[in-house]
């Protein structure tokens, strides 16, 4: 097998291939002839002689380059940046790895929520000592009801890591799936078609969805006003999933209530948008999954995609 490997055009270091990930691959696949490309027209040259592609993007157009390719393997957890469509025999396979890093940013938002983290950092710049402006936000997360939207791979690492801190949990998914062995008596597995019946009892909403028609602007202001006005919204699924305008007017008439964003329908979020003006908001520049050992992770994912039984 001769795999090409173009993973350097990222901006963040995080997310570029370096030697140490070249010499495992070498190490733990010798039987592969490896091409790591540098750039662009390094790949592009390479792929007539590829059987496996290991990239951030492909293009339609670059197919017909391709002649032997039989798998596209990458490290993004959706197909957002694979807008082609594969002839038959080519394999598009997105990873599994990201809620392990997502679960502890995740996390950290649900506590930084529900302790006032988040309100103290806001109000430290204009009152010294304000313990009674931070009391009326201050509660735990044991107790409290956390919902999933996306109940994937994703949204399971996020929950059951949150389950060491005593939440119920309500799962929704689209497709049947088994219910973890670690839920405990009041926690539920349900169909997302239910979501609207789950929302009133919900302190803390976790969307971890897909881009696709159907999740499209799923929370909206209908739904938003179903919430109580303490809750915590938590996007890191995609963008699309949120009514953005009406997620910034319920965060301005509820002070108590608050978001934590990690992807917008338009990225980068503009200076414009509403939700920015807002002390109850935290924006994060889609950035939920990325810690030092991303590729890492990815990498070892890889490994056992092309040693596992055909």
């Amino acid at each position: 097998m001769i795999l090409v490997v173009w993973l350097v055009a990222k901006p963040l270091a995080a997310l570029r291939l370096a030697e140490r990930h070249e010499r495992r691959l070498r190490e733990a696949l010798p039987g592969v002839r490896f091409r790591f490309c540098r750039s662009r027209e390094e790949f592009l040259e390479a792929l007539p002689e590829a059987d496996a592609v290991a990239a951030w993007t492909f293009r339609q157009e670059w197919l017909e380059l391709a002649p032997r390719l039989e798998r596209i393997i990458s490290p993004t957890a959706g197909a957002e940046w694979f807008p082609i469509q594969p002839p038959p025999g080519l394999r598009l396979e997105f990873s599994r790895f990201h809620g392990r890093i997502m679960a502890e940013t995740v996390l950290g938002m649900i506590l930084g929520h529900a302790r006032g983290l988040f309100a103290a950092a806001v109000l430290q710049a204009s009152h010294p000592w304000p313990r009674p402006e931070l009391e009326p936000l201050l509660r735990t997360l044991r107790g409290a009801c956390l919902t999933v939207l996306g109940f994937g791979q994703v949204g399971r690492r996020i929950a059951r890591l949150a389950k060491a801190c005593g939440p119920r949990i309500t799962a929704l998914q689209r497709l049947p799936g088994g219910r973890p062995a670690w839920f405990e008596p009041g926690d539920r597995l349900l169909p997302a078609s239910e979501l609207d019946g789950v929302l009133p009892e919900t302190d803390h909403l976790v969307l971890c969805l897909p881009a696709t028609p159907e999740t499209d602007r799923i929370l909206d202001a209908r739904r938003l006003e179903l919430l109580p006005a303490h809750a915590g919204v938590y996007n890191v699924g995609r963008g699309n999933a949120v009514d953005e305008e009406a997620l910034s007017a319920w965060l301005a008439a509820r002070p108590l209530a608050a978001a934590c964003l990690d992807v917008f329908r338009e990225e980068p979020l503009g200076s414009g948008s509403p939700l920015r003006g807002l002390a109850n908001c935290l924006i994060l520049p889609h950035v939920s999954a990325i810690a030092p050992d991303f590729l890492d992770l990815f990498v070892e994912e890889l490994i056992e995609r092309l040693t596992a039984p055909p």
